[in-house]
């Protein structure tokens, strides 16, 4: 995928989402809450699409919990994979060794 596809698709998900909103069952308090923002920033927010990144991820994980929990398994699947593989290639690090190290660090 290419960067004018990533930008317009980006666009799409964003205008998507405000239609979520404004479907939700969601007050718009809750969103105001959730984003600590006054209300006529809300709505300009909104009409100007101007979520941060960080407001998409934030909205979208309560406007789509049982789509974000399943990110998140996804996510630590892939990490307990790439832990196993890390150690079926012996680049784990004995525990024993790494708590002595951090006792060390920290004078504990």
């Amino acid at each position: 995928m290419n960067n004018l596809e990533l930008i317009y698709n980006y666009d799409h998900v964003v205008t998507q989402l405000i239609e979520d909103i404004k479907k939700s069952d969601f007050k718009t308090a809750y969103f105001l809450k959730l984003l600590n923002v006054k209300d006529s920033f809300f709505y300009k927010k909104m009409r100007e699409k101007r979520f941060s990144t960080e407001e998409v991820k934030l909205l979208s994980k309560h406007l789509y919990p049982q789509q974000y929990q399943e990110f998140q398994d996804q996510v630590i699947a892939k990490f307990i994979e790439k832990s196993k593989n890390q150690l079926n290639e012996g680049l784990g690090v004995d525990f024993e060794k790494v708590l002595a190290d951090s006792k060390k660090q920290y004078g504990v």
